[in-house]
């Protein structure tokens, strides 16, 4: 027994902790968005976890490491996210290695620097005589030469640069070897073990963000100069926004579950609750609007949800105490972001009256109007929100704030519909999508100034320009085959037994409540997602994937026959796996649940 125990205990952690691992380093490096820090390690630890998940999957109570290596391989060959995984894969390594032969001027060693194909006997015949001949440029600016029809194999997916194409190779497969492995090859109670170093470890990150951002925020690891603002790690604070916010809406919902599921958990729900609060904090000072819009959104849906949930179960004490702290911080937090926006109006207005005060009677009057002592960064945000065009923000949910962007996104997407372009190609393409004849897209082009012109800021639009309907198809089949289980579970929950004396009282107050915060984390994400590039960050990417597979394991209890008592036959398979399993017994209640 000892002996089982032991290698049960050595399998759990030889699955869980490069999946932990694989999170941690996405985050803590600048949020993964970085191709030369994820290169060397990414790939070799995206074939470790995708060994150990085959070779030594965690086994449940009374399986024998066959029987549970068995278990996983089924599961993986009857997944739908297996396939799908499988088959983008391939096609990103494709696209990586039929790269064009892209050339770009080096204004610092004077002389043509070639960026892919991938290898160099992929180089079409004479390209490199070609290149050799083309003369120094003669602007100051860097000059880019490349050849759409030169790659190795024109009839395949192909790509621009294939060393950029690679970068997408360091997001997708670690993602989705993850969320495989933690699917299959993990048992319950590991996964929710795992979900909680998720809430622990942001908290960590929250509380480094709130020390940078006191100190200037321009910096990451040993005074590393980022020439912009960092938030924590995060080397764009929108991917920031996009985090914090969702692991706050985790960290509330592994809280309500601990409290429900008391003899489940070792964690007090209050270790939960503080990561929340940090993880809030961490959302506000991101500097990003959606940030702070999030968050609000967040403590505003908990205010009203906890108390419709849980208000019947409460003693008289506890639903009047508990309601009126939720109501206090709800009104606390919207009360403050109000106040922040009048003062905003305000300090804005006093400007204004005193730059155009030509009389001592105006100065005056000027100078007695309201002033407000500005927050940092918070203030900038706060006026950004205040004078958003909201019903233009959101008159084409699919373009967004991506303006013309989205549009030359559609353009390189009509001209490139099958397979794309490759990854990172609408930044050297979306120039040339520009009508100069069009005075609007002129002055447009003016204004930005090349600013923000890399990506989209729509993931939807980006992804389907740079992989067309071939590799975005693949992309979309992915999400589908993470979202239709975790709905199922959803719905599944309330036939499931629960420990809380609330879960007979309304069938919404049945829904697992892991599975409801969830829900609203992975909406907030695919929201954010339309209209900034949140699954341009393989951190937010791997969160979001989690949060779907890791579902499962907090769904606890046998499905009640329709008298409400369990069937015989599951009471007797529990009772042995009971007496089989000892301790571990609890680990593998949700058996059922992961059939």
């Amino acid at each position: 027994m000892w002996y089982t125990a032991g290698v049960m205990g050595i399998e759990r952690f030889a699955v869980s902790a490069p999946i932990a691992l694989l999170l941690t380093l996405f985050v803590w490096l600048g949020g993964g968005i970085v191709a030369p820090w994820l290169s060397p390690w990414t790939p070799w630890l995206t074939l470790l976890l995708a060994e150990v998940a085959l070779v030594v999957p965690e086994q449940r109570g009374g399986e024998s490491l066959f029987e549970a290596r068995r278990r996983a391989w089924r599961g993986l060959a009857r997944d739908p996210l297996t396939w799908c995984a499988v088959a983008l894969i391939v096609f990103l390594v494709v696209q990586w290695l039929n790269g064009c032969a892209f050339v770009v001027w080096d204004a610092t060693a004077r002389g043509w620097e070639l960026a892919s194909p991938a290898f160099d006997w992929l180089l079409p015949e004479g390209a490199r005589a070609k290149i050799a001949a083309l003369p120094a440029p003669s602007g100051a600016g860097d000059y880019v030469w490349y050849e759409l029809g030169s790659q190795p194999w024109g009839w395949l997916p192909w790509c621009l640069r294939s060393d950029e194409a690679w970068g997408v190779l360091n997001w997708f497969p670690p993602v989705l070897v993850a969320a495989l492995a933690a699917r299959h090859a993990l048992t319950g109670r590991t996964q929710r073990r795992l979900m909680g170093f998720v809430c622990v470890m942001s908290g960590v990150l929250a509380v480094a963000g709130m020390a940078q951002y006191a100190v200037g925020g321009t910096f990451l690891y040993w005074g590393m100069e980022t020439r912009a603002f960092f938030f924590a790690t995060f080397g764009y604070p929108n991917h920031a926004a996009c985090w914090f916010p969702a692991v706050m809406a985790l960290s509330v919902g592994m809280a309500l579950w601990a409290h429900e599921h008391r003899e489940h958990t070792r964690v007090p729900p209050w270790v939960y609750g503080g990561c929340a609060v940090l993880c809030a904090v961490a959302g506000v000072l991101s500097g990003s609007r959606a940030g702070m819009l999030f968050t609000l959104a967040i403590v505003a849906f908990t205010a009203v949800y906890v108390p419709v949930r849980y208000f019947g179960s409460w003693p008289g004490r506890a639903r009047w105490a508990v309601t009126g702290t939720l109501v206090a911080v709800a009104a606390v937090a919207l009360g403050t972001a109000g106040f922040r926006m009048y003062a905003v109006g305000a300090n804005a207005a006093r400007a204004r009256a005193l730059a155009e005060a030509t009389t001592p009677e105006a100065r005056q009057a000027a100078n007695a109007m309201p002033g407000y002592t500005a927050m940092p960064m918070i203030d900038e945000v706060m006026g950004e929100i205040a004078g958003t065009d909201w019903e233009a923000f959101f008159a084409n949910p699919m373009l967004m704030r991506s303006g013309y962007q989205g549009i030359l996104a559609l353009r390189q997407a009509a001209d490139h519909p099958v397979c794309g372009a490759g990854a990172w190609s609408f930044r050297w393409l979306n120039a040339a999508y520009i009508d100069q004849d069009d005075p609007e897209e002129r002055t447009w082009l003016g204004k930005r100034l090349g600013v923000g012109q890399a990506n989209v800021h729509n993931d939807t639009l980006q992804f389907l320009a740079e992989h067309g309907w071939v590799g975005f198809g693949l992309m979309l089949g992915c999400v589908a085959a993470l979202v239709v289980p975790f709905l199922a579970t959803l719905l599944r929950s309330p036939d499931c037994v629960a420990s809380d004396e609330q879960a007979d009282r309304w069938w919404l107050n049945r829904l697992n409540v892991y599975c409801v915060f969830a829900f609203v984390a992975t909406a907030l994400i695919a929201l954010h997602s339309f209209i900034d590039l949140v699954f341009r960050s393989p951190a937010c990417m791997m969160l979001y994937a989690l949060l779907f597979v890791c579902a499962p394991g907090f769904v606890l209890g046998q499905p009640r026959r329709a008298g409400g008592a369990l069937a015989p036959a599951e009471a007797e398979a529990r009772a042995e796996r009971a007496a089989e399993a000892g301790d571990d017994a609890e680990d593998d209640e949700e058996g059922t649940n992961h059939a």
